[in-house]
């Protein structure tokens, strides 16, 4: 700015003393290092209170350049403001701001004490949605036939037409979406390091973060971003829909409503995903319905919340407040290969994905029978799950059930494994132990021991540490006589 708009923001610090930065970032004196996404908030923030707190002496001035700052009408969709904000004010806020949620009630993003010196009302908690995509975002599409495709720019429209959201419990509401908007199943690293930058860079600007995505790979997101953002402090909500928010009957509404609600809450400092009726831990959850509403589960560890006509949270299920602050990590090392085993399957073909001459594996992760069993009569399997470990691949055992852990000692078979050099991944979901494989590989700074050696351990909640697992009395008493039995039966 320059002239008396200049000297309005010097009028605004003077009152706001440690905030000033803000303000000096929203009038485009400092650049975000973002510039995709930039810093909605501080922008916002700075027209909002423009809006609300411009001096009548300010109306209308010279700016240094001689350019005469003669009142204007702010752009479409604002409310006009008592007085009216001069053509280089507006300017100043910049595009991106312009595209901000500013009509959704949303009052400055002072602290109380600042908000109380300037006569302003408390403030409202601040939320960043991140839009990618996904059904929520869909209506039906006449250019396809009346089928369902998602709609650039529909959230902002429904979202404002939501009089829930104007509830002055409400968080502040500001959405970024991105373009184009994506199926989940194009979703991949790429775009989740996208993500975990664009949380990074706004991070001290919200108090929390929700993620529109699709379903089908939304686990994957959920935990890879679990591991991407170390030392998390504040709440990032992954959810979506199975029905649009279009239509006259959905469970969009409820989900988008209670994530943002949890996106403002103090106690969750993780990656969640919000579906239904239930908070669960990102790197816990999985896809198990199609069809219904309820499709996503945690098999293997509560939920972190659930709600009815109270919100109930699980206090001691909650990830405490991070020591550190907050790393990103981005890079996400893919060259893995994830098996089922089915009976009767030719093992010839995981023998050639191993020793293929010039393959760049990195990690075998298997889904075994049970707690970890296979066939035990197949000994070439074994011996290629040892060629592999001796190669530098590391093989990783998890359990095709849906609940439950493996363990690799209870059973002969199990113990085979064990001594061939797979590592055991716990009660860890697929998701999370390809994920975690991802992240521990991509870091660039543990060897292959290393990785092993931290699979089983709880980085970010994924999985229940060894000493914490539920033995069962079978296992505990007939563990010897089993052992002699199945080493009969081999």
């Amino acid at each position: 700015g320059g002239g008396n708009c200049l000297v309005f923001t010097t009028w605004a610090l003077a009152l706001l003393g440690e905030g000033s930065g803000f303000f000096l970032e929203s009038t485009g004196l400092a650049t975000s290092r973002h510039t995709s996404l930039g810093s909605p908030r501080i922008i916002r923030q700075s027209e909002t209170y423009l809006k609300r707190q411009v001096p009548a002496s300010l109306k209308a001035s010279e700016s240094e350049s001689g350019e005469e700052c003669t009142p204007v009408d702010p752009p479409n969709g604002y409310e006009k403001p008592e007085p009216p904000i001069s053509k280089c004010l507006w300017a100043a806020a910049g595009d991106l701001a312009r595209k901000s949620m500013l009509n959704h009630n949303c009052g400055p993003a002072l602290s109380d004490d600042a908000a109380r010196a300037l006569g302003l009302p408390p403030a409202k908690r601040q939320v960043l949605v991140l839009c990618t995509g996904g059904t929520i975002t869909m209506a039906s599409d006449a250019a396809q036939g009346g089928g369902l495709a998602p709609v650039k720019g529909a959230l902002d429209k429904w979202m404002a037409q939501m009089e829930e959201l104007k509830q002055p419990e409400m968080p502040c509401v500001t959405i970024h979406e991105y373009t184009p908007l994506m199926d989940s199943s194009d979703m991949g690293p790429p775009e989740w390091a996208r993500l975990a930058t664009d949380i990074e860079t706004n991070y001290l600007n919200f108090d929390g973060f929700v993620v529109l995505t699709g379903t089908d790979t939304m686990a994957y997101a959920a935990s890879a971003l679990s591991f991407m953002l170390e030392n998390l402090g504040k709440p990032v909500i992954f959810t979506g829909s199975q029905i649009p928010l279009s239509q006259a009957y959905n469970d969009a509404r409820r989900n988008l409503i209670m994530s943002l609600i949890f996106a403002s809450r103090d106690s969750v400092s993780e990656v969640a995903i919000f579906f239904q009726d239930r908070l669960l831990r990102g790197c816990r959850a999985t896809k198990v319905d199609t069809h219904r509403l309820q499709a996503f589960d945690s098999p293997n560890l509560p939920p972190l919340a659930t709600i009815g006509i109270t919100v109930d949270e699980a206090d001691h299920l909650l990830r405490p407040q991070p020591k550190g602050q907050l790393r990103v990590h981005t890079k996400m090392d893919t060259r893995l290969l994830a098996m089922r085993l089915v009976p009767g399957f030719d093992d010839q073909v995981l023998k050639y994905a191993v020793e293929q001459p010039g393959s760049q594996l990195r990690a075998l992760v298997l889904q075994l029978y049970g707690a970890g069993n296979l066939p035990s009569a197949k000994r070439d399997l074994i011996e290629t799950l040892e060629r592999a470990s001796a190669r530098g691949i590391l093989v990783v055992a998890t359990t095709q059930c849906l609940s439950g852990s493996v363990n690799l000692g209870m059973y002969a078979v199990g113990q085979g494994l064990a001594k061939a050099g797979v590592v055991s991944g716990g009660d860890m979901t697929v998701e999370a132990a390809c994920c975690k494989l991802a992240y521990l590989f991509g870091r660039g700074d543990l060897s292959n021991e290393d990785i092993a050696r931290l699979m089983p351990v709880s980085l970010r909640g994924e999985i229940t540490p060894l000493d914490q697992m539920k033995s069962s009395p079978f296992a505990e008493k007939y563990r010897p006589t089993t052992a002699v039995s199945q080493r009969r039966r081999v």
